[in-house]
């Protein structure tokens, strides 16, 4: 992972973002965590168990939920993307195109859970100031799609703590230059021999509701074999 430049430093952008990813991804994990999705009126919870290795591997089951909820898993393998439903007994092969939709009637997306698209390799990036964000001294950094990349946004602006490298707010603005969303980092938590936060919490900007999940338990750098992403995990429905 590159090291975080000293806060004197005008950073390199690109090696900058890609530590901000490698902090919160590592090469591979295992996590469990509950999703809370609120609205004006109601609230549902999830817990969840995530494998994850590189970008091309994602599995996600759910643990307890509703009747419906519970068993239901998503599998990424490289571009492709499936969900397992348990009700019905059946796999469900996603399209591409639904990679930007919610999942599970969340404020996350396909694309966010599997972690579809990568800013160092989607978005061309600069420093565009340093500010404070309550009581952390950050990078304001701009992200623009690189041409032909796959990803729905317009632009996106993300806060980035001086002294830790760690990532404090991404905003998420549409093609019209109109922020549509944010995304919130809390409760830092040291995890091995990194700063983790523990809670993401995505903010829709026009409507009156909000999804957290906050991580009960993370693994890091874990020899994770390819045969845990296999469909037949699906087909098994475990």
């Amino acid at each position: 992972i590159p090291p975080c430049p000293s806060s004197e430093e005008t950073p390199d952008v690109a090696a900058l973002i890609r530590r901000t990813e490698k902090l919160l991804e590592g090469s591979s994990s295992i996590g469990t965590f509950s999703m809370t999705i609120k609205t004006k009126d109601w609230t549902r919870s999830l817990k969840l168990k995530a494998w994850a290795k590189g970008r091309d591997y994602t599995l996600i089951r759910v643990l307890e939920g509703g009747p419906r909820e519970t068993g239901m898993m998503t599998l990424k393998r490289e571009k492709q993307l499936w969900n397992y439903l348990p009700q019905a007994g059946r796999v469900m092969k996603l399209p591409s195109g639904m990679l930007g939709d919610s999942w599970m009637g969340s404020d996350f997306t396909n694309d966010d859970l599997v972690r579809g698209s990568s800013l160092v390799e989607d978005y061309e990036a600069k420093v565009l100031g340093v500010e404070k964000a309550g009581e952390r001294e950050v990078w304001r950094i701009g992200l623009t799609p690189k041409p032909d990349s796959p990803v729905v946004w317009g632009k996106v602006e993300m806060l980035v703590d001086r002294q830790s490298c760690l990532p404090v707010k991404q905003v998420f603005f549409d093609e019209e230059g109109k922020e549509a969303r944010r995304l919130e980092y809390g409760d830092f938590r040291q995890v091995g021999w990194r700063q983790f936060p523990a809670r993401m919490t995505f903010i829709p900007s026009d409507e009156n509701r909000q999804t957290s999940i906050l991580y009960d338990q993370i693994e890091f750098d874990l020899d994770i074999s390819d045969d845990t992403f296999g469909l037949h995990r699906l087909r098994q429905g475990r």
